[in-house]
């Protein structure tokens, strides 16, 4: 913890009387002075997460987040290394609609816009949500979110992401939930804006099963990529270390990963990040008790966006990925910590947040992001949308224990946000 050294002046007072001499008058002398020295302490204002207990297991969050990872990157067919799992998950489209569907084989991703992004842009003329809701093409849009075209994301440059180029740089971002997060909403009839009115009116908050789970990845079309990491020399190089999928016609890499299990009340979150990303560790490090070599990554407070390296696997993580029958492109993705409280155990907040998904996308700053507090505000009220002061809070970037006042007159929505999606 940084120390404050402050050098305190203290000046003694003296009372001694005036002496008299026989032929002069002299002026009291003045009193010695002395120097001490105090030490105080400069509160924290936050520091990273870093791994703890899941409920119903023996491992810490670190190792039980990797083990969700080789699940939901496990291909979904023993034929061929992809798709993978989470791609015959539900979309945000897909749940958050009065005609829910779930997929009966892989469909293309369904890219919709970053909720943060748009939060960031937020006008304040109305609530977000109501923004959102009335968005015709808020789902399935082009890279960037922009129904005319793609758009560099708004926090392009504090990743050093290219902004212009043809096709234009852009990164699209999609949500999957595995079927008991599906279908916890859905027959809890909580998929439509109707549905959660009915809750709130009930005084029903909202809860799910502790094995659902929810992730969330942003992705760039190939020469994007290309044209942002020149290194990687061409699109097969791209091939060989990502983790690619189409759709609509467009090839995207993926770049980044954030995972929600509710296996704890206040859920299991962890982020991901490809090995390549110039920001990995920045500002926050990086830290994984678990599948990483190199446990603690510190991050570098000179230069931004100058790599990390790769992060080698251990043995008991490579022999796991082996077990999944994994693609070898997922050994390139890193973990950078878990989160399972929202602070410290001195109430010190804890920080978790991605330099794509938070810092280049969401146009936030990585060191001041937290998993677990943003999505603890996740709700809903009278009305079934959000109200104005839960969806206000995102671009303040909440950390630490929740405000209790931002949720008077909601009910809550189970740490997911995605109601936010909402379509017709």
């Amino acid at each position: 913890m940084s120390l404050l050294r402050r050098s305190v002046l203290v000046v003694a007072a003296s009372c001694a009387p005036l002496i008299l001499t026989s032929c002069n008058n002299e002026a009291p002398k003045a009193a010695p002075t002395t120097t001490a020295t105090a030490t105080a302490a400069l509160p924290s204002v936050a520091v990273p997460a870093q791994a703890g207990a899941v409920e119903g297991k023996t491992e810490n969050s670190d190792a039980f987040i990797w083990e969700l990872f080789t699940q939901f990157t496990a291909p979904a067919s023993p034929k061929a290394l992809s798709p993978v799992a989470f791609e015959t998950w539900a979309s945000d489209a897909d749940t958050f609609t009065s005609k829910p569907h779930w997929p009966s084989a892989p469909e293309p991703l369904q890219f919709h816009v970053s909720v943060l992004q748009l939060a960031k842009k937020a006008d304040g003329a109305r609530p977000l949500a109501v923004a959102l809701m009335s968005a015709k093409k808020f789902i399935d849009v082009p890279c960037g979110g922009n129904p005319k075209g793609p758009e560099p994301p708004t926090g392009a440059a504090s990743g050093g992401f290219p902004t212009t180029g043809n096709p234009v740089p852009c990164i699209a971002e999609q949500v999957s939930r595995n079927r008991t997060n599906y279908d916890d909403i859905v027959n809890s009839s909580m998929n439509t804006q109707a549905g959660r009115a009915a809750a709130y009116k009930a005084g029903k908050d909202f809860e799910m099963r502790p094995d659902s789970i929810a992730i969330k990845g942003d992705w760039v079309p190939l020469p994007s990529l290309l044209q942002w990491i020149p290194s990687l020399g061409s699109l097969e190089n791209i091939r060989k270390e990502y983790y690619t999928a189409k759709s609509n016609g467009t090839e995207y890499a993926l770049l980044s990963i954030h995972v929600a299990s509710r296996q704890n009340p206040n859920w299991v979150w962890g982020t991901f990040e490809h090995q390549r990303n110039p920001g990995r560790c920045d500002y926050m490090g990086c830290f994984d008790t678990y599948g990483a070599k190199t446990a603690v990554v510190l991050p570098n407070r000179k230069e931004f966006n100058k790599g990390y390296g790769a992060c080698e696997k251990t043995p008991a993580l490579k022999a796991s990925m082996q077990k999944a029958n994994l693609s070898p492109v997922w050994q390139n993705y890193c973990l950078k910590s878990t989160e399972v409280d929202y602070t410290a155990p001195d109430g010190t907040p804890y920080t978790l947040g991605n330099s794509v998904i938070e810092g280049i996308v969401g146009n936030g700053t990585v060191a001041a992001s937290s998993c677990i507090s943003c999505h603890r505000y996740a709700s809903f009220g009278a009305t079934g949308a959000p109200t104005a002061a839960a969806t206000n809070i995102l671009p303040f970037n909440p950390t630490g224990e929740p405000i209790p006042t931002v949720l008077t007159g909601s009910k809550t929505f189970a740490f997911n946000w995605g109601l936010l999606t909402q379509q017709p």
